[in-house]
């Protein structure tokens, strides 16, 4: 019974599995043949979605029921698809090099240039380089078709060319120095001439020629000489000889008041006009340390120093318009304004402490300081930038009264650093008035002419007018002692005085220095000795053309002079 009712029950399986199998298959045929027709007819982008959603990669276990139902992927493996290559990078083909050689040669001698360096550029980059040598020759290797040639050595012009087909060159560079011959109306050479350009300086030869090196391509050429007017000539214009027009200065000095008043100045400009005068001097900065017009440099306001009188940018148009040469005074040294402000910058009591003062009671700023300096310079070269044709420096020194041997600079002060620190500011404001065409000049104490060396204030005659267009020694015979030149009252010898002073100081300086001499003559009584009028002025003038000076200029601390000792304006 037991074997029977076990195998009753197997063989009845078997059936019913296969009747399973049978109508499954048949349902699934109905199915994938419904799926085969409806399946293109359908362009639902979901239903695609759907399906490939529904989609599963075939796992070691369905391939039994593939089997069954004849359902295998049929979809190409990526073993049986039919491969692709991916598309590669074309192979750059090598960018044109050649190789680059020749010779560099001056323009003018046509001989071969040393140590000039030769550099092919491409895309701001150096692509190869190389030296001349002594022969000019050089040799550039891989120089890409499209690189720049530049070419540069020191005293010529960069010369630049594209790299073109000659593998052979011959470059020529222009020398960047001015040269030529500086004359006067009469032929004659001019000597220490300043010629000036950009960055550039340098001064004439006894010949009068120069060589002016490194100036720029374009811009303008200034050319300064004392007696002559001061010439600007175009770079591209300038030719191989410059001829000066000279101009012998002959001037009075004008406080800010009597500029501030239109009544006063017109009279003064009157006074020009029927003279032989052609120019004054205005105050910019005085003694006290004031500033007299709106000025934008800021350490002036800074310091309270900007004390507004006249309409300077007015004052300097009525003078252009009359011919009138314009001199900007600025006082340096003698600066109670900025000793007061900045007592950092000032001369300090080495015994009392605090400022030291003269026996006025006046404070000085300390010459050695290069920020006192770089004050000063601001304000000379706004002055040229408004209009002023020469700049006029008063008390560039240290003090010569008070306490001297309690005056604290902060350092040794000797002969040597005073006379040393003096040049250096007038070198320093050279360099900044040079390239203009204002000239820059100094006043001196006329005992300068007499005495060869600084003096205790550092106004060695040589040194000052070494870097000075003009030096203006303030020879009144009012202020020289009894004695002086053999006269028991120099005042009462205004022609001997003014020409034997001016002898002495020339001789003195070097010959090509000579000329530099413009003094300030006394057009004032002061002292014992005779009351000053038309003949003792006259007498000064006199002595100055005598000798030979370039021009004079009256002082007068009122601003009222005699003009009965003048010439008319014809002379």
């Amino acid at each position: 019974m037991y074997v029977h009712l076990t195998e009753r029950p197997h063989h009845l399986s078997y059936r019913v599995i296969n009747s399973l199998i049978v109508g499954a298959a048949v349902i699934l045929g109905a199915i994938i043949v419904a799926a085969v027709l409806i399946g293109p007819l359908s362009s639902d982008d979901d239903t695609d979605t759907e399906l490939a959603g529904s989609q599963s990669t075939p796992t070691a276990d369905d391939s039994a029921d593939d089997a069954v139902t004849g359902n295998a992927d049929t979809t190409p493996t990526p073993e049986d698809a039919p491969t692709e290559e991916p598309e590669s990078e074309p192979t750059p083909e090598p960018e044109p090099q050649q190789t680059v050689a020749g010779v560099v040669t001056d323009s003018g001698s046509e001989e071969p240039l040393a140590g000039v360096t030769v550099v092919a550029e491409r895309d701001g980059e150096s692509a190869a380089s190389a030296t001349t040598g002594e022969d000019g020759r050089f040799e550039l290797a891989d120089v890409p078709s499209d690189a720049t040639l530049s070419f540069s050595l020191e005293g010529y012009r960069t010369f630049e060319q594209p790299v073109d087909d000659d593998s052979e060159l011959t470059v020529a560079l222009q020398s960047s120095a001015l040269a030529g011959q500086v004359l006067d109306q009469e032929g004659q050479p001019i000597w220490d001439a300043t010629v000036a350009s950009g960055d550039a300086l340098t001064w004439t030869e006894e010949d009068g020629t120069f060589q002016l090196g490194d100036a720029p391509d374009e811009g303008e050429v200034i050319f300064k000489a004392p007696g002559f007017a001061a010439q600007r000539v175009p770079i591209g214009e300038l030719g191989n000889e410059v001829t000066m027009e000279p101009k012998s200065v002959k001037g009075i000095y004008a406080t800010a008041g009597a500029t501030a008043d239109d009544e006063r100045f017109n009279e003064l400009m009157d006074m020009i006009d029927r003279t032989e005068l052609n120019s004054i001097v205005l105050d910019v900065k005085d003694s006290a340390g004031l500033v007299f017009y709106n000025t934008d440099v800021e350490m002036a306001h800074e310091i309270g120093a900007v004390a507004p009188t006249y309409d300077v940018e007015q004052r300097l148009a009525q003078l252009d318009e009359r011919g009138i040469y314009a001199i900007a005074r600025v006082v340096i040294f003698e600066d109670p304004i900025l000793a007061e402000a900045r007592q950092d910058l000032a001369i300090m009591d080495s015994e009392e402490g605090g400022l030291w003062r003269t026996f006025g009671g006046l404070p000085w700023v300390n010459p050695y300081r290069e920020e006192v300096w770089e004050y000063n310079i601001a304000l000379m070269e706004e002055a040229v930038q408004l209009g002023f044709d020469e700049i006029q420096l008063d008390y560039m020194r240290f003090p010569s009264d008070g306490p001297l041997n309690r005056a604290d600079y902060g350092q040794e002060s000797t002969a040597e650093t005073r006379d040393q620190a003096i040049a250096d500011f007038l070198r320093a404001s050279y360099e900044v008035i040079a390239p203009t065409s204002a000239y820059l000049t100094g006043d001196i104490f006329g005992m300068t002419l007499w005495d060869p060396t600084e003096g205790g204030i550092g106004q060695d005659l040589v040194t000052v007018t070494e870097h000075l267009d003009y030096v203006l020694p303030m020879i009144y015979p009012s202020h020289f002692y009894e004695g002086s030149m053999g006269f028991d009252v120099p005042n009462d010898h205004p022609y001997e005085v003014i020409y034997q002073s001016l002898n002495n100081g020339a001789t003195m300086l070097p010959e090509r220095l000579r000329p530099k001499i413009r003094p300030w003559l006394q057009d004032f009584t002061y002292g014992p000795g005779v009351a000053y009028g038309d003949h003792e002025v006259r007498e000064q003038i006199r002595a100055t053309e005598d000798f030979g000076a370039s021009g004079w200029i009256l002082w007068n601390a009122a601003s009222s002079y005699h003009e009965g000792a003048l010439g008319p304006a014809d002379s």
